[in-house]
């Protein structure tokens, strides 16, 4: 513990004198400048205070023409931002209004495949493919009524498989009677005779 403490403050004094190398260095050069510019002519320094008014002026109209520029930028970035922005706005209408008609579509083929199958399976006479909104919107009602039968149906069997529907129990043959046997009869010939 002693020898982590030695090592932290050998570090700390180190530290310190970079640091202060560093400000003696800096005041050096300070002091270095100081005598130079004192040491300058009349007509140096004047030469040089012009070099600094200029350079004043021309960052000044470094910073006009910086906020110009940025104001201009900044109105920029905001049409574009707005240009953007509604473009997005359009092109979500746009994937709903193809996503809807996306659905419809698909509705209107799994009709077709329907009609298609019950055809191959039964003869049936066939539709004209143009038809118009009305005669598809029905047959969408009677699809999905029947797609309704067909889960209710399916539900009900499922639940309750030895039992009969009402349906069923109608349409089973009614069971058959039991013959009584007949005593023959007797010919009225052969009692005669």
């Amino acid at each position: 513990m002693a020898d982590v403490k030695n090592a932290i403050d050998k570090t700390e004094e180190l530290a310190r004198k970079i640091w202060l190398a560093g400000l003696g260095a800096y005041g050096h050069g300070f002091n270095n400048i100081q005598d130079g510019y004192d040491k300058m002519s009349d007509k140096t320094r004047h030469f040089f205070d012009g070099l600094v008014e200029q350079g004043t002026k021309i960052e000044a109209e470094a910073k006009s023409t910086l906020g110009k520029v940025e104001a201009e930028a900044k109105s920029t970035i905001d049409k574009a931002g707005e240009k953007i922005k509604a473009q997005g706005e359009k092109l979500k209408e746009q994937g709903k209004t193809i996503r809807k008609e996306g659905v419809n579509l698909n509705v209107s083929a799994r009709v077709e495949e329907i009609r298609e199958k019950v055809a191959s399976k039964i003869s049936m006479p066939s539709f004209s493919t143009s038809n118009n909104d009305e005669k598809l919107a029905e047959l969408n009602a009677k699809l999905e009524s029947l797609i309704e039968e067909v889960a209710k149906l399916s539900t009900a069997s499922a639940k309750a498989p030895e039992e009969k529907t009402t349906e069923e129990k109608a349409e089973a043959p009614a069971p058959k009677k039991k013959a009584t046997a007949r005593k023959p009869v007797a010919k009225k010939d052969q009692d005669a005779a």
